[in-house]
């Protein structure tokens, strides 16, 4: 299937988890791709998987929290490729604390990248977005939706990301752009392999953000849910917010 052909998509955090299954599916599906992230490393692993699957790529290294680093980075992936048809906000990042020893400056770095960073990454690419009748993919989280412990932080970004994409999709249907939401819950990613509870936590909450079924899978079954979003097979879902969480919040 190439839902993807003749389409240009950025994707942020694609150097690891979530960010570089979605670049394999999408490369997989025809796309072309402008990949960024800050870990330089790992990124041109991601190029260089992506260019196997026979896809054109291009990587970037940028901090999506510099909003002058991210229109940089929109206005290369315009100059390389001459359009752009979709945005994926994936970068993010997770520190687990007690809210009353959470340091004030962990508090601002992760909203600087998980909610900042889908908004200036999104401001930049909208007029390109828009020329194209695009969209937008910004990852949420279950702890964007429903109590999670430790995660005072990550929560309040991932809300405010949902209530961005909401704000998107309703002021800039009538131009064409739809712009929706993946909550991931109970995947296996970087953030999830750096779990630590914080000293004198209570483990019986763990139970609260565990499947069901305590089958916690990996990051390609967001990315497939990433890619029909993006893809013109979705052109009637727009603000929406959709888990991909193996029941965990049902």
């Amino acid at each position: 299937m190439q839902r993807f052909s003749g389409k240009v998509v950025l994707i942020t955090g694609a150097a690891s988890g979530i960010g570089r299954a979605t670049a394999e599916r999408i490369a997989s599906e025809g796309g072309a791709l402008f990949l960024v992230d800050l870990d330089a490393q790992k990124l041109q692993e991601t190029e260089k998987r992506v260019h196997e699957l026979g896809a054109d790529a291009e990587a970037r290294v940028c901090d999506v929290s510099d909003p002058a680093a991210a229109r940089a980075a929109v206005d290369a992936a315009v100059r390389r490729f001459g359009k752009l048809d979709s945005l994926c906000n994936i970068a993010g990042i997770l520190h687990f604390h007690h809210t009353h020893e959470l340091p004030l400056e962990t508090w601002r770095r992760i909203l600087s990248v998980n909610l900042d960073g889908t908004f200036y990454m999104t401001q930049a690419a909208l007029p390109q977005l828009l020329a194209a009748r695009g969209n937008v993919v910004n990852m949420a989280s279950t702890a964007g939706l429903a109590g999670h412990p430790w995660t005072a932080a990550y929560s309040a970004s991932k809300g405010g990301v949902l209530a961005f994409t909401y704000t998107l999709a309703i002021e800039y249907c009538g131009q064409g752009l739809r712009a929706n939401a993946v909550c991931p819950g109970s995947v296996t990613t970087p953030i999830h392999a750096e779990f630590k509870l914080p000293e004198g936590a209570d483990r019986k909450l763990l139970y609260r953000i565990m499947p069901p079924d305590r089958v916690f899978r990996g990051p390609e079954t967001v990315a497939s849910l990433v890619a029909f979003l993006a893809s013109e097979e979705a052109a009637h879902i727009n603000g929406e917010a959709i888990r991909v969480d193996g029941g965990t919040l049902s």
